[in-house]
């Protein structure tokens, strides 16, 4: 009962509150908002959510990761990225104000410009707080974050249904991201117990800010490549077209993205915290391939199996369209987690310049493949968003051989077999149950494609369950001792 699994443990247990409390109230939402608004007004929501998501990235992330990265950071260090993080928010929140405008123009969507102006307040507001979350990243204390972000949420969501359901239409959905964010920051400022100082040191940031830039360029790069196939649907195609892809990819990322962000927030400060020793560095992140790959490769070959059955109960018979981009982009996110611990691996422990060149390749080589598809319809985009995920793990699988001698056969073993139960035992349950009627579908699909991959792990892996089941309970344990 080590110390690395009893803080994977410990991180994962606050993660997954914090997630399975927001998820079903953010499912309930998008499923009213299927009902009550056009799909034209969905798909302006889609466009708006591009550009504040963009610039929040570009505010706030890769500087606090390189306090994390750090482990032990002054106080200069600190203050110097605060103040740092805080301009960069203030003109880029200023950036989006004044480039409104010529934002609704470009998208032929008049009533995006103040949609716009009024998200980049949501930009300043998460520039002020992500010292705050690194002081308590840094530090593996997972819980005061967590608790945080549901407070939050628990109040500004439901804020949000009340306000559709009086017809604000595609309002709620700025009230509902303004509320969240002014809570947040108030209860990190009122929590936390760092406080920033009127420091500004040269010395720190030339230290920091090469590696600051690098995380922030490269999560950039990310939020931009995830969002520009929505960019470009909503440009192409219509704001209709735009919206049916937008439900089928929140559907399709509900689950993994739930398991990927926390996996993503608990492996890189542990992993950074085994810079020193290589070998137990790649002990730990064999572990986490290994553990991770089964509920979320079941999750995401269960969402592809059975989505017919899902997009009618999420948002009714006219949304028939998400299906095939459901299938599609599920499959896509069936392996996003083994590139986000691979790049958290290579963050903590490979060199620093290595991980923007590697997501400068993948990104380029994603846009390519997304130019050659997006004139020909909105399903081969996401045919070209697997074929893109395809690509990236191979890319990073590649580098991790390269630079940690981590050889790509021993990888490979380490998930595909996961993998493949995985696929069996979901698609064979939905071949079986597809003339059913829709409820049965899922009500006698979902337990029995449960008990198959299960039974066959217990078979042919049975170490898998038992690292599975003492990772779940061993915060517990570790309290009762």
């Amino acid at each position: 009962m080590n110390r690395i699994t009893r803080e994977t443990a410990h991180g994962i247990r606050w993660m997954l509150l914090q997630k399975c409390t927001l998820q079903p109230v953010t499912l309930v939402y998008s499923m009213v908002l299927a009902r009550l608004l056009s799909k034209e007004e969905m798909g302006l929501m889609g466009l708006t959510a591009i550009f504040f998501t963009a610039a929040g990235t570009l505010a706030a992330n890769g500087f606090g990761s390189a306090l994390i990265r750090r482990q032990k950071y002054s106080a200069e260090d600190a203050d110097t990225i605060f103040w740092f993080n805080l301009g960069m928010g203030f003109l880029i929140a200023l950036l989006l104000f004044l480039s409104a405008p010529w934002l609704a123009a470009f998208f032929d969507a008049s009533s995006l410009c103040n949609l716009v102006r009024v998200s980049a307040l949501i930009v300043l507001l998460n520039s002020t707080v992500s010292v705050h979350m690194a002081h308590y990243m840094a530090r593996r204390q997972f819980k005061q974050p967590a608790l945080i972000s549901i407070a939050a949420a628990l109040i500004a969501l439901p804020l949000c249904l009340v306000l559709v359901w009086q017809g604000w239409g595609v309002w709620a959905y700025m009230v509902q991201g303004v509320t969240s964010a002014s809570i947040s920051a108030l209860l990190f400022w009122w929590l936390c117990p760092w406080r920033p100082g009127f420091l500004f040191s040269g010395k720190s940031f030339r230290e920091l800010a090469p590696l600051s830039c690098r995380l922030a360029a490269t999560g950039l790069l990310d939020t931009a490549y995830i969002h520009a196939r929505a960019f470009f649907i909503g440009k192409v195609y219509t704001p209709a077209a735009l919206a049916g892809y937008k439900n089928g990819a929140q559907l399709a990322a509900m689950c993994p993205t739930v398991l990927c962000y926390m996996i993503e927030q608990v492996t890189f400060p542990i992993l950074s915290s085994l810079q020193r020793s290589p070998k137990k560095l790649i002990a730990v992140y064999r572990r986490y391939m290994r553990l991770f790959t089964l509920p979320i490769a079941w999750l995401c070959c269960f969402t592809a199996a059975f989505a017919g059955p899902i997009v009618r109960i999420c948002y009714g018979p006219g949304w028939e369209e998400c299906v095939p981009y459901l299938q599609i982009l599920s499959l896509s996110y069936a392996t996003w987690h083994l590139q986000l611990i691979n790049l958290n691996l290579l963050k903590a422990g490979g060199p620093e310049k290595l991980f923007l060149r590697l997501e400068l390749i993948k990104k380029c080589l994603g846009i390519a493949i997304l130019i050659g598809m997006f004139f020909i319809s909105v399903k081969a985009i996401c045919w070209g968003a697997l074929a893109t995920s395809a690509l990236c793990l191979a890319i990073n699988t590649w580098a991790t051989r390269r630079y940690m001698g981590l050889p790509v056969r021993q990888q490979l073993l380490d998930w595909v077999p996961t993998f493949v139960l995985a696929a069996a035992s979901t698609w064979i349950p939905a071949w079986m149950l597809q003339t059913s009627a829709t409820s049965l579908q899922i009500v006698a699909g979902l337990p029995t494609s449960l008990i198959c991959i299960l039974s066959m792990t217990r078979l042919l892996n049975p170490s898998l369950l038992k690292d599975l089941f003492q990772l779940s309970c061993i915060h517990d344990r570790c309290r009762a001792s």
